[in-house]
């Protein structure tokens, strides 16, 4: 990679890193071309070679967000004592990765596309890979043990239901006790499931 390859990178980075900022700060309505021109601190014409149109910006972000919740997954992981269980390290890995801003971030902009149809089309094309992805941070989570169990696509998929309950839901706890609690309690169910090998019907 040339220097000015890795200076378009190193740009792309800086505005996708701005639009996480902007969209935490302010919601997706802050999330204008200009406003993240501003935080990045970059030029117009920087921003629209990388970013042509707001939704072009968004599609990129969603990527750039599940890639930030990975990174927190395997920091969570190495956090974790490697004794504990691996059912319940798994799911408070990933409780504790899911739960902090690019998650958060990641949950604004699919509630936005609710109402944008811009934001809609964007996310439509976004959401295949994005899902994929996501699918992977589980799966880095559970490790090889457990992704090769017949059951875990049933554990996987309610897992992930699971978090973005909890997540969505965050912002009217006061504390995190009772959700850590039914972590806890879903690793206790998710064994369970593993152990008998149920798989969806």
């Amino acid at each position: 990679m040339t220097t000015r390859d890795d200076q378009r990178e190193q740009t792309r980075a800086r505005i996708l890193d701005a639009a996480v900022t902007t969209l935490l700060e302010s919601g997706y309505s802050g999330v204008s071309t200009l406003a993240v021109q501003k935080a990045a601190k970059v030029s117009r014409g920087a921003l629209l070679h990388h970013f042509a149109t707001r939704a072009d910006l968004s599609a990129a972000l969603v990527e750039h967000l599940v890639e930030r919740n990975e990174t927190a997954v395997r920091s969570a992981l190495s956090d974790l004592p490697t004794d504990l269980d691996p059912v319940a390290r798994a799911t408070r890995a990933l409780y504790d990765a899911l739960s902090r801003p690019a998650f958060q971030a990641e949950l604004e902009l699919w509630a936005a596309a609710r109402t944008d149809p811009e934001l809609q089309a964007a996310l439509r094309t976004a959401e295949r890979r994005a899902g994929l992805d996501l699918r992977r941070v589980v799966d880095v989570a559970f490790g090889a043990a457990y992704t090769s169990n017949p059951a875990y696509p049933l554990v996987a998929d309610l897992t992930i239901a699971l978090l973005r309950g909890l997540a969505i839901s965050r912002v009217l706890r006061q504390t995190d006790a009772h959700a850590r609690q039914l972590i806890d309690d879903w690793a206790s169910l998710a064994r369970q499931i593993f152990q008998h090998e149920i798989v969806a019907s």
